[in-house]
């Protein structure tokens, strides 16, 4: 089945210079070719067992997985991003944010703030805000929320994949859910994370 929240384009479509930065398999060229050698990439970080709530809920943890996530695509995996964005916090600002979001995060467990998965849909939707990694935030945070609803004892998130709605409607759906999560409406994006 195919990934229905993978990154948007062609996969026909030729790589430019600057989507080329840091790429690692000189055989890609196009983005058909780089979204299958992440997600070759992504099946073998995940396929191992998630790490305890402490564990996880780490901001050194969280750039080791985006390492193991996409190591064998880009050299800067797990390195936080460094230029400004369209998306995202300043760069300056990420450690400290990343490092306030494990704390606030693990302070929700403890004192049982919210229900499980409202926990990790607040973890996952302020670590794509973020946007700490110049690419696969999206793929990285939806892995780590759903390491961090399984650490509570919940089934891992569907993310719109339960139903038979096509890819553009599941991508619209995200979309809307974090632009009302951003408004601090967490509804839309509790109901499409079990969608």
């Amino acid at each position: 089945m195919t990934n229905p929240l993978l990154p948007v384009g062609d996969g026909h479509t030729g790589l430019t210079d600057e989507d080329r930065e840091g790429l690692i398999p000189t055989y890609i060229t196009t983005r058909g070719e780089l979204f299958d050698a992440e997600q070759r990439n992504i099946a073998n970080a995940v396929s191992r067992r998630p790490p305890n709530v402490e564990r996880l809920l780490d901001d050194k943890y969280l750039r080791d997985l985006h390492r193991a996530m996409f190591n064998e695509v880009w050299s800067w995996a797990g390195q936080y991003r460094k230029r400004l964005t369209n998306i995202g916090i300043d760069p300056a600002a990420i450690p400290e944010a990343v490092r306030d979001l494990t704390r606030y995060a693990m302070a929700w467990v403890e004192h049982s703030t919210y229900e499980a998965d409202e926990v990790a849909i607040r973890f996952h939707h302020r670590l794509v805000f973020i946007h700490p990694f110049p690419n696969g935030n999206g793929r990285h945070g939806r892995v780590a929320a759903d390491y961090l609803i399984r650490t509570l004892d919940q089934p891992r998130f569907s993310w719109g994949a339960a139903g038979d709605a096509d890819t553009d409607t599941i991508r619209r759906a995200y979309r809307q859910a974090l632009q009302a999560a951003d408004r601090s409406d967490y509804a839309d994006l509790l109901a499409f994370a079990r969608s």
